[in-house]
């Protein structure tokens, strides 16, 4: 399975405070792949805006769609998206949603589960950023107190 990986320029945002760069965001080969990836890069920044990454000032995070379905089975379209992000030199976390729909509204439904997929994902990476923050803090203060 062939991805693509759009690494043109850094996408860079401020998240409260925090600078987020995506280094990466994969897409499976496939139809509309450019323009699936592109609209990803977005939805990844904007929730990565919203996203609450506590005292760290910068993150490096990367996104990798593992799979993208898009069928009408029937008077229904179902849209399938599994993404993996992880915080580089870090740990990964998984979002997966399916949703279902009409059938002529298979662009909204798309992008209403990318969307949908990328905001569980930047919630989740946050959530490690903002703990592993805190246990080095906790590690920190420790020490501090060891040596008093």
């Amino acid at each position: 399975m062939a991805l693509t990986t759009l690494t043109v320029s850094p996408a860079e945002s401020l998240a409260r405070g925090t600078r987020v760069e995506w280094k990466s965001v994969d897409v499976p080969a496939g139809e509309r792949q450019k323009e699936r990836a592109r609209a990803l890069r977005g939805m990844l920044r904007s929730a990565a805006k919203k996203a609450d990454f506590g005292k760290a000032r910068s993150v490096v995070l990367s996104a990798r769609v593992v799979e993208f379905t898009s069928a009408t089975r029937g008077d229904v379209h179902r849209v399938s998206c599994t993404l993996v992000g992880r915080v580089v030199g870090g740990p990964t976390a998984r979002s997966r949603i399916s949703f279902g729909g009409r059938p002529s509204e298979r662009q909204a439904l798309e992008k209403q589960v990318l969307t949908m997929v990328a905001n569980g994902i930047v919630g989740r990476l946050a959530s490690i950023v903002r703990a592993r923050d805190e246990a080095r803090d906790k590690a920190r203060d420790d020490r501090d107190e060891a040596r008093d």
